[in-house]
């Protein structure tokens, strides 16, 4: 799941009913699934700086999720890292994992989760600012040559991530990125869903499966290995009433990943 954007309003109207029952309604889906383990990709929250029941929303979903023996990992958004890092450590002893935004040398990028005999590792990448990659020199080239900076940048870290995946173990991607050719749909922020930021599926590791956070329309993105948007799970704006909303379970076997299937 992604981008619950939790605290957005509508219009200078508090959405904070819906954006309660929409975590709570995933975390049943996740017990009742009997999931091992939830992945977030990004944008908990609308803010950097959420309001105390944003807050509280989602610390109850994650207790949630920890009180019912469930790890989760979580990678920051465009609109949220910040917040994130302010929760890293306690909740690291809860097996909630969190990685607010890119370090130096993708330091705490990879998180291996075993369960059932089995081990999954996680490369996780937050959303990656422009400013971290693209200085001053590079701005003043022309601009087909400043998006191949940011994109083969943005490329370079997931590989690096994926370098350490393993041929016995289940490997999945975690990040909040766009995807070129991907659908937007008006509800996120128009400068982060522009060219300059687009990475190319065929840039995208070789992986059991690529979970993306980012852009709000549900959707498959064609890449070699299986790669999902899951979507927001509730509808952000009026530009998304049509779109039908879900979480994405995913059943994947170091020998045989396979997509299950998608709750709405």
């Amino acid at each position: 799941t992604a981008d619950w954007h939790v605290g957005k309003t509508l219009i200078g109207r508090s959405r904070l009913d819906e954006q309660e029952q929409v975590p709570a309604e995933i975390v049943d889906i996740a017990k009742r699934e009997r999931i091992d383990c939830v992945l977030l990709a990004g944008d908990i929250f609308d803010s950097p700086a959420p309001t105390v029941d944003a807050q509280r929303v989602v610390c109850d979903a994650l207790a949630e999720i920890a009180g019912a023996g469930m790890a989760a990992v979580i990678v920051g958004g465009n609109h949220d890292h910040r917040r994130l890092a302010a929760l890293r450590k306690l909740a690291g002893r809860l097996k909630i994992f969190i990685r607010p935004g890119p370090g130096e040398g993708d330091e705490g990028g990879m998180i291996s989760y075993p369960k059932n005999g089995e081990q999954a590792k996680i490369a996780m990448l937050p959303w990656i600012p422009e400013f971290q990659i693209v200085d001053g020199r590079q701005i003043l080239r022309p601009r087909n040559q400043w998006n191949q900076v940011y994109s083969e940048h943005v490329a370079a870290r997931c590989s690096r991530l994926a370098s350490g995946f393993a041929a016995n173990t289940i490997n999945i991607l975690l990040a909040h990125l766009y995807v070129d050719g991907a659908e937007a749909t008006g509800s996120e922020r128009p400068a982060h869903v522009a060219q300059p930021f687009a990475v190319r599926p065929d840039q995208l590791p070789q992986a059991h499966y690529i979970a993306l956070g980012h852009l709000h329309r549900p959707q498959e993105v064609p890449a070699s290995s299986p790669c999902v948007y899951a979507g927001s799970p509730l509808q952000l704006d009026f530009g998304e009433r049509g779109q039908q909303k879900r979480v994405v379970i995913v059943d994947a076997r170091a020998e045989s990943p396979e997509i299950g299937r998608a709750h709405v």
